[in-house]
């Protein structure tokens, strides 16, 4: 599979609290939503970074800095599949939809967003 991981990091001028409204709007649902169809992505991870304990041992332990404030993960079963998807005009409009939504609580310059090739392994015994 081929996963597309986006992340984000929120506006140094926007608070949490803020972030998550956007970040959990029906507005921003429903443009997931068209990006999914429009994509036609197998499946689809809306991620929360969580501000618990465990994060600051984490980071401590590793010297890593902050971490992002949540993930967008868009999967397909092959490259293929996601280029024939991802150069059509519905798609570029989507991703310039997005983009635009995002700005208005999204630090765009200090997201990070890559290509990945995912392979499962099933550890149940």
């Amino acid at each position: 599979m081929i996963r597309y991981i986006n992340c984000v990091r929120r506006r140094q001028d926007i608070s949490v609290e803020a972030f998550r409204r956007h970040w959990n709007s029906p507005e921003f649902e429903a443009l997931l939503e068209r990006a999914i169809d429009i994509m036609k992505a197998e499946r689809f991870a809306k991620n929360l970074a969580l501000e618990v304990s465990a994060t600051r041992v984490v980071r401590d332990d590793r010297g890593t800095g902050e971490p992002f404030d949540g993930t967008l993960e868009f999967w397909w079963r092959d490259a293929h599949d996601l280029m024939e998807k991802y150069e059509s005009p519905e798609a570029q409009k989507i991703r310039e939809e997005m983009q635009d939504y995002q700005e208005r609580f999204v630090d765009i310059g200090g997201c990070r967003a890559f290509f990945t090739e995912y392979e499962a392994k099933d550890q149940s015994r």
